[in-house]
């Protein structure tokens, strides 16, 4: 018989392999992206398969890593290099340099931080081995 003290139990996490599978295609995507422009395609379809994945098991990607995927051709937003970036009244545009796409995100006040990433938003941590 097994025994069935609360102590004891770990919590399995919902679809940590997606999790982990998301977090290794944005990091491919990142270095391949950062390397060099030839590989620009290669990144493409890392961050189109990591969109789909996240479609596809119905699991939100992260706010910051949601913001540097471009919505039109979906490759990786890096200022400098994949995009320009321009600050005018109050908000921050993303202009894509492949397919010209503008991501507009408004500049408040310095201190602002997005909902998600607030202490009062996380209801439970979990620790996995």
């Amino acid at each position: 018989m097994e025994s069935t003290n609360n102590s004891t139990k770990i919590k399995k996490c919902a679809g940590k392999d997606n999790l982990q599978r998301l977090n290794y295609l944005y990091q491919a995507c990142n270095a391949i992206a950062t390397e060099n422009e030839t590989n620009h395609l290669a990144s493409v379809m890392y961050s189109n398969l990591a969109v789909a994945i996240s479609k596809k098991a119905v699991q939100r990607m992260d706010i910051e890593v949601k913001r540097t995927i471009c919505k039109g051709c979906r490759s990786l937003l890096l200022a400098g290099i994949t995009c320009k970036v321009r600050i005018k009244k109050k908000r921050s545009i993303w202009t894509c340099t492949k397919c010209h796409t503008a991501k507009v995100f408004p500049v408040q006040c310095p201190d602002y931080v997005p909902w998600n990433l607030q202490e009062e938003s996380v209801v439970e941590t979990l620790q996995y081995k």
